[in-house]
């Protein structure tokens, strides 16, 4: 019962993708007792409704909405660049699927006793948060000074990021790149929200940020210590099929943060369906998209950037790409990212060449019977200039559509 309430509030709040949407209707159709569960939840939204206090709109409402209505972006000039038709032209579908556990090391592997106290602190700290801006709490309701309390009592991620240096050099050590993937994802991020939390400066946009940022985190520090959590971690690696209205919902006007100002992210051309099959496929899918989004907002013109999820350019896979417009000096950093140019790198593009490595750590996963050379040289990854706009994708494998299992959901939808 409680499962089909949440697919209710799913359906009523529009989170549903077309395919859930319509299953659920057909249920809706025939079956009277949820017929008059919709009707109950309607209803205590109107009361609520009327009951509630009137409040100011977040700032960035406006830009929010006026998202949803926009024309997909048209990205004809790079569907149809020399690098995509390459990738169209070598394009092969892995054997087996990625399970997840080959790109994690133990926590007994960090040698650096202050490196390994960062991680589980960090961990416990972001455990600690995850109630405090959920569905069910106050802060949901427009409460903050919970979270601000909780802020104030430990100590700021973002100033304990801003003394890394060390872990946070591109390598091929494996236990680095564990390191580098927990610190430089989404934890600067969400660092930087939890510090507005912390100042009392926030609003319900940020709050609902920070749930998404935090969730994202931790299944990303579990994928990449695997005796950090075993028992959610076990939880993790179950077939449950993620899809990529999941990607949609938590994008779709986010405020982006790395190291910089915040930027407005939005979402263009975004396929319906099944994007991974467990939630450490997920969480390597979130990690690439975050290294991505980094990458590309602390470059951006304006720090807002676009994300988009392409299934049919390229037969048998999707391509996730993230674009901004960037003047043609930054545009050039990003060209000697690749860990084929480590040598010459400059000490101020440390943190983006790490970022470029975990992507490149993450396709030899998601594609093992390919080297990196081939992997690079077919463009199942890189970076794309087109007029002035540059452009950062990586493939991954398609699911297809009819698929048995469960199905991931936000757990708080209401965020």
């Amino acid at each position: 019962m409680e499962a089909t309430r949440q697919k209710a509030t799913d359906y009523l709040m529009g989170f549903l993708s077309d395919d859930e949407k319509a299953s659920f209707e057909v249920l809706l159709a025939s079956d009277t007792a949820t017929q008059k569960m919709v009707a109950e939840i309607s209803d205590d939204w109107s009361t609520l409704a009327l009951l509630s206090n009137p409040s100011a709109p977040d700032s960035d409402l406006r830009s929010r909405t006026l998202m949803l209505v926009e024309e997909p972006t048209d990205l004809s000039q790079f569907i149809e660049s020399k690098a995509i038709a390459k990738l169209r032209e070598n394009y092969s579908k892995p054997n087996a699927r990625y399970l997840g556990g080959e790109g994690t090391v133990d926590i007994s592997e960090i040698r650096d006793g202050k490196d390994k106290d960062v991680i589980l602190r960090t961990y416990e700290q972001l455990l600690g948060i995850l109630p405090l801006v959920n569905g069910e709490s106050s802060a949901a309701f427009g409460d903050f000074s919970a979270l601000q309390k909780y802020a104030i009592q430990n100590l700021s991620i973002k100033e304990q990021l801003a003394k890394w240096s060390d872990p946070l050099s591109p390598t091929e050590d494996q236990v680095a790149h564990s390191l580098q993937r927990s610190l430089l994802a989404s934890l600067p991020s969400l660092a930087h929200f939890i510090d507005v939390a912390r100042s009392g400066k926030t609003n319900l946009s940020e709050i609902r940020r920070i749930f998404y940022l935090c969730r994202d985190q931790l299944k990303i520090m579990r994928a990449s210590f695997r005796d950090l959590d075993p028992q959610r971690l076990a939880e993790d690696e179950l077939i449950r099929l993620h899809g990529t209205h999941l990607l949609h919902q938590k994008w779709t006007g986010a405020r982006h943060s790395y190291f910089n100002s915040q930027g407005l992210a939005s979402c263009g051309n975004f396929f319906e369906g099944p994007i991974s099959e467990r939630c450490v496929e997920f969480a390597e899918y979130d990690s690439n998209l975050y290294c991505l989004a980094n990458l590309i907002s602390s470059r951006s013109s304006n720090g807002g950037f676009k994300l988009e999820l392409i299934k049919d350019a390229v037969p048998g896979c999707v391509l996730a790409i993230a674009h901004a417009e960037v003047k043609s000096d930054l545009d050039g950093e990003l060209d000697i990212l690749p860990s084929s140019h480590l040598t010459n790198l400059p000490p101020s593009l440390s943190k983006d060449a790490c970022l470029w490595t975990l992507l490149e750590g993450s396709m030899r996963r998601g594609f093992p019977h390919h080297s990196m050379g081939e992997l690079s040289d077919a463009s199942f990854f890189g970076k794309q200039r087109v007029e002035n706009h540059s452009y950062l994708w990586f493939a991954w494998p398609e699911i297809e559509n009819t698929h048995s299992g469960a199905v991931a959901s936000t757990e708080k939808p209401g965020q």
